[in-house]
């Protein structure tokens, strides 16, 4: 089984209870996910972004316009993954595209 499971489960979990929940594991998710990502070169993109949704959520700022921008770009980004993924990890990676693109759009309003 692929080492990432547990953390996409986590990911995950943390999603379907909202983003109120999610809040909470943000950071240390985010980060655990661009250690997780770093010097794969094919996953730069959402490492990137990654990277871009945990400066901002560090920043204490409330933007929530960017955030949902870049939850939707990570949920694009996710769902694109899923193609070339162990066929283990497509459907969760799947149904993550999916809840970080929902999240996105409920930020937006």
């Amino acid at each position: 089984m692929d080492s990432t499971q547990p953390q996409l489960d986590a990911t995950l979990t943390a999603l379907k209870g909202g983003l109120a929940n999610a809040a909470g594991a943000a950071g240390p998710n985010i980060a655990g996910w661009i250690k997780t990502l770093q010097g794969n070169t094919q996953l730069a993109g959402i490492s990137s972004e990654l990277q871009k949704l945990h400066d901002a959520l560090g920043s204490g700022a409330s933007d929530t316009s960017a955030l949902a921008s870049s939850l939707t770009t990570l949920g694009e980004h996710t769902s694109k993954a899923a193609a070339s993924a162990t066929p283990d990890a497509q459907a969760k990676l799947h149904e993550l595209g999916k809840a970080l693109s929902a999240a996105g759009t409920s930020l937006k309003g």
